[in-house]
């Protein structure tokens, strides 16, 4: 059927208002190569150092589908580095690329590397029980008995109460740490916990004799060429930093990170983090074979789930499309860094403003659909496209796609009157010597004050980066809507595939979830 003249033109304005909306708020690809035919790219400096995909070995029409599908489905920043060299880059990443956003849980990863530059400058050891860096009045026997490497790995045994390990207002998360009863024998039982890389966090500060944010700074942050004032890090009210989340940190410096771990945990030629430490980073854990030292893993024969909902053993790795040695951060609502070894790439991805997308609908967890590690449908076709187009060595074709398995409420994560008191600071299981107001008789605002300092700072330095944000887009117009059209229609594609099977799976999962 012929459109009429009026429907014609209801459609071209339909065209060019997606193409306004895709202008104000999207980029494109990588800027001209630097990086000359055929070489690796060094570490990066100012700037990273760029390449064509066909210089490193890769189709770049692959790896341009590959790209616009994540893009569409809640991205922010999507940057992909072979051999060190930037060779593609997302939709939208000239204007949202120097904004920090939450890394949420990708924080946890951050404190891993930031105790291993501790153990590599001799200031700590992995299997140190926690008590030898704790002041000789805090915690008993058995809470000072656990070990870094416990908390490293999420088996200190410690109680997972979620309406605790979220509660934002807790006046100080180490003390909350040690009063938490013990489930289990610690090095025993996997649990993801909040609260535990916070008391990393807070050993690592007590063995280096600094706060931990100035020593984040100078010793991680600093080398890889990441200002002070490009992030900010949350602390909770005591003024200890928040171990577990609420590093604020733009998508754009991802890739310095992942570069210092392709690189073996050098940078610029300096060793930052020794290669044993990353050796067990990124060592399968006995107790969950998806984990190493707060980093996830695509090695093992099966992972289990860090769902607020109950616990899930899943039987394939994580992406079933992405090699095996493959290893990352993740953190809520989507911030990545992929390192593949094998493959000498790094994949990075921020996000948190675009989610929730129809193509989620296989979502292990529905009320938790980008939960860490309820990777779905989009990132197994993202790296199925992301292998395919690697030109040299060829991969092998990935194993079918299988959805997480359905999850299921457990209330007792949510729901304990003794938990439930403790987070007003009240009953048995609170901390002691702790109010609403504070610990020890002190009144605890000091780490609010400095947050809200901390903010204005970073602020600044990412409104000043608009502008060329903003130039850069303007290049790059003619090829916005051609990409988005590629994203979308990918990703209904994905949908329509999916939406049989995921419809049934859904009403389970809820079906479950409410039965228990």
């Amino acid at each position: 059927m012929k459109l009429s003249l009026s429907r014609r033109w209801a459609v071209l304005a339909g065209v060019l208002t997606a193409a306004l909306v895709a202008t104000a708020f999207a980029a494109v690809a990588p800027e001209r190569a630097t990086a000359a035919s055929g070489t690796r790219c060094a570490d990066a400096g100012d700037r990273y150092e760029t390449a064509r995909p066909e210089q490193v070995g890769l189709d770049p029409v692959t790896l341009g589908h590959a790209l616009n599908l994540l893009s569409v489905n809640g991205s922010e920043t999507v940057q992909v580095y072979r051999h060190n060299c930037l060779v593609g880059t997302g939709i939208f990443d000239p204007l949202l690329g120097h904004v920090p956003g939450n890394n949420w849980s990708q924080t946890k990863t951050i404190t891993a590397l930031l105790a291993g530059r501790a153990a590599t400058l001799g200031l700590l050891s992995v299997d140190d029980p926690i008590g030898k860096y704790l002041p000789p009045d805090l915690g008993d026997e058995a809470h000072r008995a656990v070990t870094i490497r416990q908390l490293l790995t999420q088996t200190s045994g410690i109680r997972a109460n979620w309406t605790r390990e979220l509660n934002l207002a807790m006046p100080d998360r180490v003390r909350e740490f040690l009063s938490l009863p013990f489930d289990h024998q610690p090095g025993t039982f996997y649990r993801y916990s909040q609260t535990g890389p916070s008391v990393v966090a807070y050993v690592v500060q007590r063995a280096v004799g600094e706060d931990l944010q100035d020593f984040a700074q100078r010793e991680l942050f600093g080398p890889v060429g990441i200002p002070r004032a490009h992030w900010f890090w949350l602390r909770d009210r005591a003024g200890n930093t928040d171990g577990w989340s609420n590093l604020f940190l733009p998508g754009h410096d991802f890739g310095r990170i992942g570069q210092l771990l392709a690189n073996n945990g050098t940078f610029d030629g300096k060793r930052l983090i020794s290669e044993s430490y990353l050796r067990e980073l990124r060592t399968p854990s006995p107790t969950n074979p998806g984990y190493g030292y707060l980093t996830w893993l695509n090695a093992g024969p099966y992972w289990i789930t860090p769902s607020a909902f109950a616990s899930t053993r899943n039987p394939a790795p994580m992406i079933a499309s992405a090699p095996a040695d493959m290893y990352f951060s993740y953190g809520f609502f989507g911030q990545h860094v992929f390192v593949i070894p094998g493959l000498d790439m790094v994949v990075t991805r921020s996000s948190g403003t675009l989610n929730w997308p129809p193509s989620r609908l296989d979502a292990g967890d529905p009320l938790t659909a980008v939960a860490p590690g309820q990777t779905t449908r989009v990132e197994y076709e993202f790296f199925r496209l992301l292998t395919q187009s690697v030109v040299t060595p060829r991969q092998p074709a990935p194993p079918p796609y299988v959805a997480p398995k359905p999850g299921a409420v457990d209330p007792s994560l949510f729901v304990s009157v003794p938990d439930n008191l403790a987070v007003a600071q009240l009953g048995p299981n609170a901390p002691k010597d702790c109010t609403i107001f504070g610990c020890g008789g002190k009144l605890a605002a000091a780490g609010t004050i400095r947050s809200l300092m901390d903010v204005p700072r970073t602020g600044f330095a990412a409104l000043t980066a608009l502008p060329a944000g903003t130039a850069q887009l303007a290049q790059q117009v003619p090829d916005l809507l051609p990409r988005l059209l590629d994203g979308w229609q990918q990703t209904a594609r994905i949908a329509g595939e999916q939406l049989p099977a995921a419809l049934p799976a859904l009403l389970a999962s809820l079906q479950q979830s409410v039965g228990g």
